[in-house]
């Protein structure tokens, strides 16, 4: 029982609360922010909203967007997606700098039409929900004594989602998702002391999680009928909620001192996590040129972990304002008129305070869209986000991401002409 509360006790502390940063490590690529709570958030809903700067809430087109199923209605044909993203981290403290680079697979998706007239689409993906990677070390003296603490973290959090879309009083579209999340949180850490006489420990611990959620959308797109005004045929205005949700835990840890290892299991663990709501505006000029703007915030102050708040978890927002424009529209025109170009940026506050102090970022975007064919397409992104500051011994990151998806269209379940 002495050793599983010497377990369990970190256990709580190192999911929850982390050190100061002193030192960054060349080894794991992803965030130094992402040793707190559940990891790094991911914002991205498709390559297509990546290169606008923005979340897509109120964006209707020929993609499936990940957290509002309302934008699917206008999907006209089966598209297949997948997405990989890759890029560098430059972190410094100020004093000390790290280049960390990564990349790897991010989704994939099928929306399939139903019904094109009703907007009756259904929709089955897979998306990152966090990212948890990160290596830091941390120096003091206890006791007159030297030691070295090194963190290290790897893991996240994925969905799975199955949902619909649906158009409901003409000038409505809704949707739903089901989702199912799940992962491995897995942290470590190593004390070392400078004293060869004193013998170092690792603790490792391995946080298996799944959990069950909604998001819902609506997109009201009436606007010109209301106004009497064609200009704003195309606007739109939409919502997205998601439910808040109960993650399962099971933790798994090994406590290692010479050649002496311990293990111990607790499956009792609950998460509690936070609802998110998102409110969006677009309007296309012309049928050439798309501007759109969205916000989206989530509840983190009711995020609990095996019933604790962490101090460092509070609420956050994140605010984008991107553009599109597609000279034309038309399959026989030229090729570089039918290529999509993007441009946007945002602002994000985290869900993170540290030492005191908020963890915000400032991030611009770029985009293009090359079309294949009638029905398929090549998207690529270009992003810079600046998070942080080295005041208050915090970490300032600049980050440099390249993603690229494939989107297959075909034509399925279409009636066919023939025989009619």
């Amino acid at each position: 029982m002495k050793m599983k509360k010497y377990l369990i006790l970190p256990a709580i502390i190192l999911f929850s609360t982390g050190s100061l940063f002193a030192q960054i490590i060349d080894k794991n690529g992803g965030s130094l922010y992402s040793i707190f709570g559940i990891g790094e958030l991911n914002y991205s809903t498709s390559t297509r909203t990546d290169g606008m700067g923005i979340m897509g809430i109120a964006l209707y087109g020929k993609y499936s967007n990940s957290v509002n199923p309302a934008t699917w209605t206008q999907i006209p044909n089966t598209r297949f997606t997948t997405k990989i993203d890759m890029g560098r981290i430059n972190a410094t403290d100020g004093s000390s700098t790290s280049g960390r680079n990564f990349g790897g697979f991010e989704t994939f998706d099928l929306a399939i039409p139903l019904n094109e007239s009703n907007g009756w689409i259904f929709d089955l993906a897979m998306h990152n929900y966090s990212t948890v990677n990160y290596d830091t070390k941390f120096s003091g003296n206890s006791l007159g004594e030297d030691y070295t603490q090194l963190y290290s973290g790897n893991g996240g959090l994925k969905r799975i989602s199955l949902g619909f879309s649906y158009l409901i009083f003409k000038y409505f579209s809704f949707g739903l998702q089901f989702n199912y999340a799940y992962g491995t949180l897995s942290k470590s850490t190593e004390i070392d002391f400078g004293d060869p006489q004193l013998t170092g420990a690792k603790n490792n611990l391995s946080d298996e999680l799944s959990g069950f959620y909604l998001n819902s959308g609506l997109i009201f797109h009436g606007f010109g009928k209301i106004f009497k005004n064609k200009k704003l045929d195309r606007m739109t205005l939409g919502v997205s909620f998601s439910s808040p949700f109960t993650i399962n835990s099971t933790l798994t840890g090994n406590f290692k001192k010479s050649t002496q290892t311990d293990s111990v299991t607790v499956t009792t663990g609950k998460i509690k996590m936070p609802w998110a709501l998102g409110i969006g505006i677009s309007n296309e000029f012309n049928d050439k040129f798309i501007v759109a703007a969205d916000v989206y915030m989530q509840n983190w102050n009711s995020y609990t972990y095996y019933g604790v708040h962490p101090d460092e978890i509070k609420n956050n927002f994140r605010g984008g304002i991107g553009f599109e424009y597609t000279p034309s529209k038309k399959f026989d025109d030229p090729y570089y008129k039918r290529m999509s170009y993007r441009l946007g940026g945002n602002y994000t506050m985290d869900y993170l305070k540290v030492n005191g102090q908020n963890i915000n970022s400032l991030g611009a975007s770029a985009g293009l869209s090359l079309p294949v064919g009638r029905f398929n397409s090549l998207d690529f992104t270009f992003g810079y986000q600046r998070r942080g500051k080295t005041a208050d011994g915090l970490i300032m990151e600049n980050v440099f991401k390249l993603g690229a998806s494939v989107n297959i269209g075909e034509l399925w379940f279409l009636k066919s002409s023939e025989g009619n």
